[in-house]
């Protein structure tokens, strides 16, 4: 009778864990956490630009649906004038101030810098994360604002992660991106999901995962299929620098690889020593003087 209790009790558990997915999972997707600002103090030993002797200005825009998003604008004092501009894009949980080590350098180079919290992250508004799907018109929007102030400056989306996927899916749509760097960029959105469904809860369960999805589409009133870079990469003219870390255990390897078949103008770039976002601190120099000449590089 105890083995069989137990046995009862067993697959009432296994036949749980597929409901609490279906009804937890879309949450999980939709809702991710928002990470403080001192964490970078603790991570980096500074979280802003004052403390890198930077310029900067706290500027707000607002989304189609009147959410504010908040960004920093930061440039180099020393600088004579503004060779271009850069927007960078943060991944899932992180904020602008994950982009501060990559700030000061391009600063350095002269190039504006312009470093946004995504809708639902940071001290943006915003109650759902969607990947790109809505957040692709929200970097529009910034763009709308830069390119009215700054007209004529090239600009350059630089993305991390989610970040990443998200430049590849604003620059399939707004032809005045001049190039794209995308650091470790998911493929789509199912099969990063689906690799992270893995990694979490030991499965690879698709029609659970699809299942889960359907209700997400449904609460955040998106078409999980669009968000895909894969789908992307074609409607891109411009040069795109792919960056994956060797060591990258989030993105496999295979995604950044498969996207830059994609397009003629994409170049992929592997950083060794480097894991998921930290490709800037494993590159070092060599990595910069190579975004330095991608950005100098001919349209």
């Amino acid at each position: 009778m105890i083995y069989l209790a137990i046995l009862i009790i067993a697959l009432l558990i296994v036949s749980l864990v597929p409901v609490l997915v279906i009804i937890v999972g879309p949450k999980m997707l939709l809702m991710p956490d928002r990470r403080k600002s001192e964490y970078y103090l603790q991570k980096f030993g500074f979280n802003h630009p004052s403390q890198m002797g930077l310029r900067h200005e706290e500027g707000i825009i607002s989304t189609k649906e009147g959410f504010s998003l908040s960004y920093w604008e930061v440039d180099d004092p020393n600088c004579r004038g503004t060779k271009g501009v850069v927007v960078f894009l943060h991944g899932i949980t992180d904020r602008k101030e994950s982009g501060l080590n990559y700030a000061k350098e391009l600063a350095e180079l002269c190039q504006k810098m312009y470093l946004v919290d995504m809708r639902r992250h940071g001290d943006s508004e915003g109650k759902y994360c969607t990947y790109g799907y809505y957040e692709k018109h929200d970097v529009v929007k910034l763009i709308d604002k830069i390119n009215s102030e700054k007209p004529g400056l090239p600009i350059t989306l630089l993305g991390t992660s989610m970040g990443a996927a998200i430049a590849i899916q604003v620059a399939a749509i707004d032809r005045r991106v001049s190039r794209v760097i995308a650091v470790a960029p998911f493929y789509d959105l199912f099969s990063i999901a689906l690799d992270h469904e893995h990694r979490h809860l030991g499965i690879r369960n698709e029609f659970l995962l699809r299942s889960v999805f359907r209700r997400a589409e449904r609460i955040a009133d998106f078409d999980t299929a669009e968000v895909s870079p894969a789908k992307d990469m074609n409607k891109i003219h411009v040069p795109i620098l792919i960056v994956h870390g060797e060591l990258d255990k989030t993105v496999k390897h295979q995604y950044p690889e498969r996207l830059a078949e994609l397009n003629d103008r994409a170049e992929l770039l592997s950083i060794k020593g480097a894991g998921h976002v930290d490709v800037l601190e494993k590159g070092g120099k060599a990595f910069v003087e190579k975004i330095s000449e991608f950005l100098s590089s001919p349209a």
